[in-house]
């Protein structure tokens, strides 16, 4: 019997926006509509639904492949084979990393990217460390991407040295040469040369490149000093347009034209733990550069920007690094769908040292998956029609550029760095985002929610400390930008239990008195043992208790200082005072209570309660405190 097809579309009558407001409303009883907004690191806020009504707001996007490229560079997208799985390496050793890379190649690696330098790099700081490194690929079909450390310009001529030494015609080289001033300033605060003079000297080079190799670039706007730095998407994006415009407008002075210059730029970008607005971010590079280059006198094609996505490091943990698979791998998936030209995803174990081979595999296959069985090589732009994030992109766009116009008000990139103002912004971000972190507004799983106090430690070579600079000439000096990671505040009360544990035999515990019956108290206890264990806190859970002196007894049996005191607020007025009472004289030094005192706070304290441990309080610093009184610290 033949079935009748459906017309959902049709049979029901469609809803407008006021008749969801209305329903929203009632929902709400009385809150404000603004409770449903989200608010994004550098001022974006999400609205909880986007319709039609916002993607007619603003002009349609083009399609993809026409001037500004919000849409990417190509008219069908990635789906004339696909993004570029491009690996990065930072191991020091030239041998290793040289059979690292002859592994990856073979399975399934199109693009390398080398970390050259003394402190987060490879040591290959002369012409024959840097043939010895290339030793296994073929440059002639191989794209090479460098990114120096420091000295930006020699690297670029042991290359060009390597590839002619292989009989590689320059028209065959394709990739980065690195040549990234502000960049290497802001990573290790120092540029002998000079801004100015190091594009000077970049500009016969250059200029050369763009007639006998024009698949090569030899500049790099990277902006992984900032990203790893702690800076929020909005300023990434708009340090790194700015510094594309501070490179033309060198170049320029140098005598290149600033049609040649762009042609001659690669930006680097990292994707970070926000989803949406990472696709955002990418998509909105290519509209601000687009925009720019056009300001500057150049051509549609010269607009179009080369760009590279490397996952995020500071999302990334030491613990429970198993959980980085994910986030890399959402990390990655967020590049491809925004549309980046090549994407690197960094091995799950990066933050506990040198990676081995099997992190790298499974770096290596989370693209080749992405690409080969989840399709997304197969769509021309899958962000592309969404009204949440066509409006995000042009949100992100708006900020970044309200930002790109302040730092030029500043006299431009180099001088925001020269004058500490990039320094000061960041210091204000991580500060905001440590907060975040420290009440677990900002969860990170494995670290502060649903850490596993048993789980196997992950072992890897650490890097080998860095030689000492050598001399040179004088040049710019600022702080350098140091990278941080968002789950350390937490990993350091994870590594002094571990400490704890190996002097005393055992880890800091417990003794949780959970009020009620389970039903009563399971929710609330369960979210305090993992609260404690997120500070690396056994706990012991005991309920049931028919009287305080029968908890106090069963208590100084366990022979532990920290007493933890958890059940339904409508007990805690009757139970609190004199079990609190009954723990301390049993020798508890501290007595902790699980959720809000709310108006018993005075009561509770004079009854001896030390702290309360509730959702939104400074868990950090609580558990920190808990540490000093176990002698854990």
């Amino acid at each position: 019997m033949p079935q009748e097809p459906l017309h959902i579309a049709t049979d029901f009558p469609s809803a407008s926006l006021e008749e969801w407001r209305r329903l929203v409303d009632k929902d709400l009883k009385g809150k404000p509509f603004a409770s449903l907004q989200s608010t994004l690191e550098g001022g974006l806020s999400l609205q909880p639904l986007y319709t039609q009504q916002d993607a007619t707001a603003s002009p349609p996007p083009e399609p993809p492949g026409v001037a500004p490229y919000r849409r990417g560079t190509h008219p069908l997208g990635l789906t004339e084979g696909g993004w570029m799985v491009c690996q990065e390496y930072t191991g020091p050793d030239v041998a290793l990393t040289a059979e690292a890379i002859r592994v990856d190649l073979e399975r399934g690696t199109q693009g390398v990217w080398l970390c050259l330098g003394r402190a987060h790099g490879i040591h290959a700081a002369q012409a024959d460390a840097v043939e010895r490194l290339l030793a296994h690929v073929p440059l002639d079909r191989t794209p090479v991407h460098l990114e120096p450390e420091a000295d930006v310009l020699s690297p670029a001529a042991f290359f060009l040295q390597a590839a002619q030494r292989a009989r590689v015609p320059h028209e065959a080289l394709r990739g980065c040469l690195g040549i990234d001033p502000l960049g290497a300033l802001a990573r290790r605060g120092s540029l002998p040369r000079g801004i100015e003079a190091t594009l000077t000297e970049a500009a016969p080079l250059v200029m050369s490149l763009r007639k006998l190799a024009p698949s090569l670039r030899a500049l790099l706007v990277s902006t992984r000093a900032y990203a790893d730095a702690g800076a929020t998407s909005v300023h990434e994006l708009a340090w790194a347009i700015a510094t594309g415009v501070e490179y033309l407008r060198g170049l320029e002075r140098a005598g290149v034209p600033p049609e040649e210059a762009a042609r001659s730029v690669q930006f680097a970008l990292s994707a970070g733990g926000q989803f949406f607005p990472e696709i955002a971010k990418l998509r909105a590079a290519r509209l601000l550069w687009s925009k720019a280059v056009a300001a500057s006198g150049g051509s549609p094609e010269a607009q179009a920007m080369r760009l590279h996505a490397r996952t995020a490091s500071t999302t990334k943990t030491q613990r429970d690094p198993w959980v980085n698979i994910l986030r890399a791998t959402a990390e990655s998936f967020a590049a491809v769908v925004a549309g980046a030209d090549s994407v690197s995803t960094s091995p799950f174990d990066e933050a506990l040292g040198i990676p081995d081979e099997g992190a790298r595999r499974l770096a290596r296959n989370t693209q080749l998956i992405l690409r080969d069985e989840s399709s997304l090589n197969r769509v021309a732009d899958p962000g592309g029609g969404s009204y949440y994030l066509e409006q995000l992109t042009r949100e992100m766009a708006r900020a970044a550029w309200t930002e790109l116009r302040r730092i030029e008000a500043l006299g431009g990139m180099t001088r925001a760095l020269l004058q500490g103002e990039i320094g000061r912004v960041l210091a204000e971000t991580r500060s905001a985002r440590d907060k975040a972190v420290r009440t677990r507004r900002l969860p990170i799983v494995g670290v502060s929610e649903f850490p596993h106090l048993g789980e196997a430690p992950v072992h890897r070579p650490p890097r080998p400390p860095a030689p000492p600079p050598g001399p040179g000439k004088a040049g710019p000096e600022i702080p350098p930008l140091r990278p941080t990671r968002v789950a350390e505040a937490f990993e350091s009360l994870r590594d002094a239990s571990d400490r704890y544990l190996g002097t005393q035999g055992v880890r800091p515990r417990a003794f949780m008195a959970s009020l009620g019956t389970v039903a009563e108290h399971t929710t609330r206890s369960t979210w305090i043992a993992n609260v404690l264990a997120s500070g690396g806190i056994e706990t012991r859970e005991h309920h049931g208790f028919p009287s305080a002196d029968a908890a106090a007894t069963l208590f100084a049996e366990t022979g532990t200082p920290l007493a933890v005191i958890s059940g339904p607020d409508a007990l805690y007025p009757e139970w609190v005072p004199a079990l609190c009472a009954a723990l301390k004289a049993n020798g508890a030094r501290v007595v902790a209570v699980a959720g809000r005192p709310g108006e018993h706070e005075a009561a509770f304290r004079a009854a001896g309660v030390d702290l309360f441990l509730y959702a939104g309080a400074d868990l950090f610093a609580l558990l920190s405190s808990l540490h000093q009184q176990l002698g854990a610290a």
